[in-house]
């Protein structure tokens, strides 16, 4: 039996090496793929005729044919793996349809290595677009729910043990931030996928007089891949886009942890709506956190998938290869996929999330989250350092616990018993006074420093991070209107060719 694609082979693909190599990736062949390969043949086609290289009859013939193709749809292709790829397929189908001859002549100039860089350069801009605006919908809800909370006062953590009062609205503007930067990682991507391959053909160009220049404008490219060999043979803005993807998904792994610890029943300060949760099929009192556990694993399956990624292509040669080109990136596909999906989620758990602000301002005044403020009032207002302060209210904590009190039995006479043990002196100070120095509002309320928990100064933040958001939007959509218009482009100028 005669190889499908080449003389070269005297025999058919046998059916281990067609099913196991080359049958999974054509599985994902759906209609926005047959797009872009639709597009990225107008164009080529289109530069051929205009070089001269092909004659206008054959080129009508060829674009009318792809024309038929994108009707018919995928299904009228035949995904046989004895193809090898989606592109003989394709290839396939139009000659079908205008004659074998007639589309032979598609393939002046290029090859299968040059199409495929391009496909994929196209697919990571698509993906880039796509999460980039997913991305700013969940900022958007994080942005306003810590705004809603920019008032409501609960204890900071480190290392899960109450350190100092913050507010709720000032952990998601944090939470806000560390988002925008994960959107700064993945919007980096862009411009290093935005480069036209076509034209490097294997890997050393091509003899022909083609025009590079227009087929990366007809399909919007902001510039010409080179030198040709890095051209065909790299895919790192697939995997660094991987890389983006998995970052932020950790990001949102540790958030994700953070609320679903303070909605145990042991912390019992965040509330979610029902709808938001799931249950038992034994245990009739359970609600359990399914998507908080959902962004858990999410990471985990993400750094898996880079793992993997760049552990294929780490072996492979500094050239055309399927370790380095295919088989290596098979994995990082769905991950873009599924982190999309996942995004509206993120917004639904933002938009959604309830603290019980009676129990977290109660828990900061039960849980010595205002020691620090003690011992800066002693710095202030008694002129003695802060290690100094820093001993004598550590001793006077040791000494409530001691008596089995919570931090509301820090009184006057503790203080001063354990400043005379540790410094030998005693303070001259109010019970009033002290009451301030520990009441969790006042605390939140006096660190109006840049970058602080006061509402004063968060809501500064979330001033400035929405007008970021705002400018980051604009610079998507100038991206995908420019996308828009090379698309539109292309169709009139086969319009016109075609008269």
């Amino acid at each position: 039996m005669q190889n499908s694609v080449s003389s070269r082979l005297a025999e058919a693909t046998a059916p281990e090496v067609a099913q196991t190599i080359y049958a999974p990736p054509m599985r994902g062949f759906d209609a926005v793929v047959l797009e872009r390969m639709c597009a990225l043949n107008e164009a080529h086609a289109l530069m051929l005729a205009t070089q001269g290289l092909i004659a206008k009859e054959t080129a009508e013939a060829i674009l009318k044919g792809i024309a038929q193709v994108r009707a018919e749809g995928p299904d009228a292709i035949d995904l046989d793996p004895q193809f090898e790829d989606s592109y003989f397929a394709f290839e396939n189908r139009l000659g079908q349809i205008i004659g074998k001859s007639a589309a032979g002549w598609l393939h002046i100039g290029r090859s299968r290595n040059d199409i495929g860089s391009t496909l994929d350069r196209m697919a990571a801009r698509d993906w880039c677009l796509h999460l980039l605006r997913q991305v700013n919908v969940a900022r958007q809800a994080c942005l306003a729910a810590a705004e809603r909370h920019a008032e409501t006062v609960m204890p900071g953590y480190t290392h899960l043990q109450p350190a100092q009062p913050i507010t709720f609205g000032y952990y998601l503007a944090n939470v806000a931030r560390g988002i925008e930067r994960e959107y700064d990682r993945i919007a980096a991507v862009y411009p290093r996928a935005d480069a036209c391959a076509l034209g490097s053909a294997a890997f050393a160009g091509t003899s022909f007089s083609i025009d590079r220049d227009m087929t990366a404008e007809l399909l919007g490219f902001a510039a010409i891949a080179t030198p040709g060999l890095d051209a065909v043979a790299s895919r790192d803005y697939v995997t660094e886009l991987l890389w983006a993807v998995t970052s932020c998904q950790v990001l949102l792994s540790r958030v994700a942890q953070d609320l679903y610890t303070f909605t145990t029943w042991e912390f019992s300060t965040l509330r979610f709506p029902d709808s938001v949760a799931g249950t038992s099929s034994i245990m009739p009192q359970k609600k359990n956190m399914l998507p908080l556990e959902f962004f858990r694993a999410e990471a985990g399956r993400s750094i898996g998938a880079l793992s993997g990624s760049l552990s294929a292509v780490k072996g492979s040669n500094y050239s055309i290869g399927l370790d380095s080109v295919r088989e290596g990136l098979i994995d990082a596909w769905p991950v873009f996929a599924r982190f999309a999906d996942a995004l509206p989620l993120l917004r639904l758990i933002f938009e959604t999330a309830e603290p019980n602000a009676e129990m977290l301002l109660a828990r900061c005044s039960a849980n010595f989250s205002t020691a620090t403020d003690v011992a800066d009032g002693l710095v202030r207002e008694h002129g003695i350092s802060f290690r100094d302060a820093h001993h004598v209210v550590g001793r006077a904590v040791q000494m409530v616990i001691a008596r089995g009190e919570d931090a509301s039995g820090l009184d006057i006479t503790t203080l001063n018993a354990a400043a005379e043990a540790e410094i030998g002196r005693t303070f001259d100070i109010s019970e009033e006074t002290l009451r301030g120095w520990t009441n969790p509002t006042s605390a939140v309320a006096s660190r109006v420093v840049t970058g602080g928990p006061a509402p004063v100064s968060t809501r500064a933040m979330i001033s400035e991070m929405t007008g970021r958001l705002e400018d980051d939007r604009a610079t998507l959509e100038t991206r995908s209107s420019h996308l828009r218009h090379s698309a539109q482009q292309l169709s009139e100028r086969i319009a016109t060719f075609l008269g």
